[in-house]
């Protein structure tokens, strides 16, 4: 390394540190809230009801309500506070405040008590517990909302706990043998990305914690006053959620909370604490404890943080950020990780490149997804700590390693080659990138320089596939191509895209118009396509029917292109958030691919909206599809494939026959079909009877 990428480099993290994430606390003084005025307001359906008990701490509800009125403003919710008996001026400063409602206990109840009272006063569909000695964050509420909403069978959602000097309190809670409990990540770094996805656990803390009101027989789901005055009750809440009602308890790492521990609530039964727990944790013990048989450390006293996750978990490797709106290797890898997550398999993700901002959204998406992303972070100690190390102490936690693509597996395989003893490898093709170039050399210049590249890919496409335990591939074709090259064809499992029908309003062929092409525009053979269709095709099909338009879709596309071809009757829309509408409305989707590999995912896209197709021999491969039933496959000349398009474009028998076959080749390419392939691969593997858990 030269001096100046040294100390640029020095430079470069120094900032990193220096920008490390803070959470600013207000901490304001009862004093700044003569002048401040609540904007709560009384709602006789709200959605949530916030049930905040008091004793005493004036300052600090001052502060939560404070916060509370800064974010999710928009969530219909009553704030229910249930004053203890406290002995400071608590209640003179909760009645200057307009739209919450005061529950003024005449006698010190305690805790449990206080809070079964707020639930029974409640009208909520959700209650939300909340500590006073706490200050919410953005999205506090409505992340945890979301879970119940796009997950099924959700119990309770818990937040992530942050303690005032910004370390972590507690991402959920683990319970194991002996009902030994771990908060778990307590006084580790906020950002640190074992911490930061969201998963199933035993429990979270009822300092911020959500569930519904009502059980399934519309019963309240009260706290249980065998741990009366308090400790232990949103534990065993939680138990009974998960082991009587069947339903999961989550930690929602987007909802963080400061919390002041300690603070909150030192009524009566904070005297004689530990006595307290010592009582309650028996009680909690001889009720739950048979469940709990998971060890709590891994050899080399790690803790077991893949408690709870089926066998084997996963490490996956790539080149780049998937961003499953964008691409159809992308969406393949998010079908992946649902089929793995389904079963409730772990799953940690780690890339080579990072695109700070076109990659924040996505891996925000993969991280609500359940998916754990390793990213350079500043730990508790001001050290930052690079993505690289992150997958070497993953290795400990994982039993399959999952490296996509050939430059991909050159690299990781590299970093962790002499760390993975006992650990199974797949190597995922995506496609074979040195077939692709080898097809493309018919419409290019070859020179020197590309045969070196070519061969290069080759080799190491060859030598990720014999190294090794397992290789997949994206298509039948590509595995007979490459054991025919020597690679032992039972280690190689094909697992495709995978395409669902939509559930669609019938749109007739009258009512559509014309026609359309989608694709990443980094993909040199899009480009190509697009290219084929401004230069030589579409001249050809307006020469006999000028009214048809083409509408060119996808990110990345080349600006200087987009100013050469970009017209009324050629229009070129770019990325589009949904494409329902073109796909929908469309009357033909158009892909005259001339080189390429792999299984083209826009071919299976369209089937999947009963498009007709109109593709070549390259866009069909691997795809299943006959000629003149489920699509039209024209050879590569222009003359062909624009009269191809002027037939179907005009015969509406023939599109009916198309639009009603079209599913017909989706059903290799079904979810069950591609979980039944991963599952022979991991039985091949050795993992068939690896159903139980860690």
């Amino acid at each position: 390394m030269g001096i100046k990428r040294f100390f640029k480099n020095k430079i470069k993290d120094r900032n990193f540190i220096r920008n490390k994430r803070k959470i600013s606390i207000n901490h304001f003084d009862t004093g700044f809230f003569k002048n401040y005025q609540f904007s709560f307001t009384e709602n006789e359906r709200p959605e949530v009801s916030i049930i905040i008990p008091v004793y005493n701490q004036i300052r600090y509800t001052l502060n939560c309500l404070y916060t509370l009125d800064q974010y999710d403003t928009h969530i219909s919710k009553e704030i229910i506070i249930i004053n203890d008996k406290s002995t400071d001026d608590t209640l003179d400063h909760l009645r200057k405040i307009p739209g919450i409602v005061i529950i003024d206990n005449p006698e010190n109840l305690g805790f449990l008590r206080s809070v079964n009272k707020g639930i029974r006063h409640a009208k909520g569909k959700y209650i939300y517990l909340l500590n006073n000695d706490v200050e919410v964050q953005k999205k506090y509420l409505s992340s945890l909302i979301s879970v119940f909403k796009t997950r099924a069978s959700v119990g309770a959602v818990g937040s992530k706990l942050i303690f005032s000097d910004n370390t972590l309190q507690e991402a959920g809670c683990l319970i194991f043998k002996d009902s030994e409990i771990i908060n778990i990540g307590r006084r580790e770094a906020i950002d640190a990305p074992k911490y930061n996805f969201l998963r199933k656990v035993d429990y979270c803390s009822g300092c911020s914690l959500l569930f519904n009101r009502l059980d399934i027989e519309g019963n309240l789901n009260l706290m249980d006053e065998a741990f009366l005055p308090a400790y232990y009750e949103e534990t065993d809440l939680c138990q009974r959620l998960k082991y009587e009602q069947n339903l999961d308890i989550y930690y929602q790492p987007l909802s963080e909370i400061i919390h002041f521990e300690n603070i909150s609530y030192t009524g009566k039964e904070n005297s004689g604490k530990e006595l307290l727990l010592e009582k309650n944790r028996e009680t909690f013990r001889r009720r739950w404890d048979h469940y709990f048989r998971n060890q709590m450390f891994l050899s080399g006293e790690k803790i077991n943080y893949n408690a709870h996750f089926r066998k084997p978990n996963f490490l996956f490797l790539e080149e780049n950020m998937p961003k499953p709106d964008q691409d159809s290797g992308s969406r393949r890898f998010m079908e992946i990780v649902k089929i793995l997550q389904k079963d409730g398999h772990h799953i940690i993700l780690a890339v080579k490149y990072y695109d700070e901002e076109k990659d924040a959204d996505y891996i925000s998406f993969f991280q609500n997804a359940g998916v754990e992303i390793c990213m350079d972070y500043v730990d508790e100690r001001n050290k930052i700590v690079k993505v690289k190390d992150q997958v070497l102490d993953a290795l400990a936690y994982v039993d399959v390693i999952w490296i996509f693509r050939p430059v991909g597996f050159d690299y990781w395989y590299d970093l962790i080659k002499n760390r993975i003893a006992g650990k199974k490898i797949v190597y995922d093709m995506v496609d074979l990138h040195y077939l692709r170039m080898e097809r493309e050399n018919n419409y290019i210049e070859v020179t020197k320089d590309r045969e070196k590249q070519i061969a290069f890919f080759k080799d190491k496409e060859y030598v990720a596939m014999n190294s090794a335990d397992a290789v997949i591939s994206i298509s039948d074709e590509e595995k007979k191509t490459v054991s025919d090259h020597g690679v032992e064809i039972q280690k190689i499992f094909t697992v495709s895209n995978i395409h669902q029908p939509m559930d669609l309003k019938p749109v007739a062929f009258s009512e559509r118009n014309g026609l359309l092409f989608i694709g990443g525009y980094n993909h040199l053979p899009n480009i190509d396509a697009v290219k084929l269709l401004h230069d030589h095709i579409m001249p050809l099909v307006w020469k006999e029917d000028p009214s048809i338009s083409l509408y060119i879709l996808g990110p990345d596309f080349p600006a200087d292109l987009k100013e050469r071809y970009h017209t009324e009757r050629f229009q070129i829309l770019g990325y589009q958030e949904h494409v329902d509408h073109w796909f929908e409305h469309s009357r033909v989707f158009v892909a005259p691919l001339r080189y390429g590999a792999g299984v083209k995912g826009k071919i299976g896209h369209a089937l999947e909206y009963m498009l007709p197709v109109i593709t070549t021999g390259i866009g069909a491969e691997g795809m299943s599809l006959e000629d003149g039933k489920t699509a039209l496959i024209s050879d590569e000349t222009p003359e062909n494939f624009a009269a191809k398009i002027l037939d179907l474009y005009n015969n509406e028998s023939l599109w009916n026959i198309l639009h009603a076959n079209s599913r017909l080749p989706l059903a290799k390419f079904s979810v069950q079909a591609q979980e039944d392939n991963i599952g022979k691969m991991l039985n091949y593997l050795g993992f068939e009877n690896e159903d139980q858990l860690l």
